[in-house]
């Protein structure tokens, strides 16, 4: 899990649950050792108990080693630079999924687009959907798509998403998925906008 915010944290805790073993890359020390000692982000989850089976990690080569897949956690404006260090560091049969909602701002570019460009030859995948990482880190109920261009990848991060709670889909349509997950705070306000105005 590549990104400490807080839809990073959730994921790897969801993912930890589900009996993955699960290596999470942030930027700062002292949250990776307080998610390691004490089982809490304080800077994103306070509060939130932290499982077993994630160790959190500043140094992305271990992060990924062995890993057979990576998930993106991080803003928009700073995945194109992740994504060109982790082409240096990915084991070749790596699948790289963006969990990332946004359009990168100088390009206009998906995130997947992004991403195939700076990791070439890694299978592809992106996750979104109606989710709220505390909802998540919690347990609670949530469900979300899975689109890869190549639909047996995407069932394939579809199982190791997919739990008693976290409620994975399948799909072929990663520009659909890609353009929701970044237009819907934009609809969601004009929604609000429209209603205020009757």
């Amino acid at each position: 899990m590549l990104g400490g915010g807080s839809w990073g944290t959730a994921l790897s805790a969801h993912l930890a649950r589900s009996g993955h073993a699960v290596r999470l890359w942030l930027r700062t020390a002292d949250v990776a050792r307080a998610i390691n000692e004490r089982r809490e982000n304080p800077a994103y989850l306070p509060g939130v108990p932290l499982p077993a089976g994630l160790e959190a990690t500043t140094d992305l080569a271990a992060a990924v080693s062995g890993a057979e897949t990576a998930f993106v956690v991080i803003p928009s404006e700073y995945c194109r630079a992740i994504y060109r260090q982790l082409r240096a560091v990915a084991p070749p049969a790596l699948v790289v999924v963006s969990a990332t909602k946004g359009i990168e701002t100088d390009t206009l570019s998906r995130m997947t687009e992004v991403a195939a460009r700076e990791t070439p030859g890694h299978p592809l995948a992106v996750v979104s959907g109606p989710s709220f990482a505390l909802e998540v880190a919690q347990g609670q109920p949530t469900t979300v798509v899975v689109a890869a261009a190549d639909l047996s990848v995407a069932e394939a991060v579809q199982r190791v998403l997919s739990s008693r709670t976290f409620r994975a889909y399948s799909s072929d349509d990663v520009v659909g998925v890609e353009l929701a997950g970044a237009l819907k705070n934009v609809i969601a306000i004009a929604a609000v906008i429209i209603d205020g105005l009757g």
